[in-house]
């Protein structure tokens, strides 16, 4: 085997926000909050105190184990294992954890209904500065993103504010937004690592004869 490539297909991102009954989210929020992540790391991200059932888009199915009866806490350590031997730098790593971590605390947030038509963030909200400082985003910036959109007429534009209900919609899409980028990112990244060389040689360094390698095409539906 000389190189793969991997091509996303349809990534389900509607499951990052509800998930069927006796159905999971995807596993590596679990495997953060069920044994997998160091106490150090979840210090850091905030998530000390939470299980998967405090948080939003890991527990509106009331499934928390896999039903093949594998640990969390394994896989986590496989998964972290399988990033070091793809080439994941710590800092890569980190950071896709720190996006993974922010967006437990993002299915969280709340809106505050200040009329029919206009709401803001919930300040009050423990989440909120928790996500903000794993994000680097600020309140005000947040709070324009999701509370308000623009009109654009012309030369003119025009700002609305948007209703309770707009907003936390708002808020569900950018959750999957940022997941399915993220997602993207990694294989990218994977392909970075495994993909035959254009000049026709592969991560080893040696030579490849694109003219006479066969291919092979795996669909795999997960």
């Amino acid at each position: 085997l000389l190189g793969a490539s991997i091509k996303t297909y349809l990534l389900e991102k509607v499951r990052i926000i509800t998930q069927a009954e006796g159905e999971r989210n995807y596993h590596i929020f679990y495997e953060i909050l069920q044994g997998g992540m160091t106490d150090e790391d979840l210090e850091k991200f905030s998530l000390s105190d939470y299980t998967a059932e405090d948080f939003r888009i890991t527990s509106c199915s009331g499934t928390y184990d896999r039903r093949d009866g594998v640990e969390d806490a394994e896989t986590y350590q496989d998964l972290t294992d399988a990033m070091d031997t793809v080439g994941f730098t710590d800092i890569e790593q980190t950071d896709i954890l720190t996006v993974i971590c922010a967006l437990l605390h993002a299915s969280n947030l709340t809106m505050n209904a200040l009329s029919a038509d206009e709401c803001e963030i919930d300040k009050e909200n423990v989440h909120l500065d928790v996500f903000l400082s794993l994000m680097g985003f600020t309140p005000e910036a947040l709070n324009q993103a999701l509370c308000y959109f623009s009109i654009k007429a012309g030369k003119e534009s025009h700002t609305r504010s948007l209703p309770k209900l707009k907003a936390e919609k708002g808020l569900e899409a950018f959750v999957k937004a940022v997941y399915g980028a993220l997602f993207d990112l990694i294989v990218q990244r994977i392909n970075s690592s495994i993909t035959a060389k254009s000049d026709g040689k592969k991560r080893g360094g040696s030579q490849v004869d694109k003219s006479i390698a066969a291919t092979i095409a795996v669909l795999d539906i997960f």
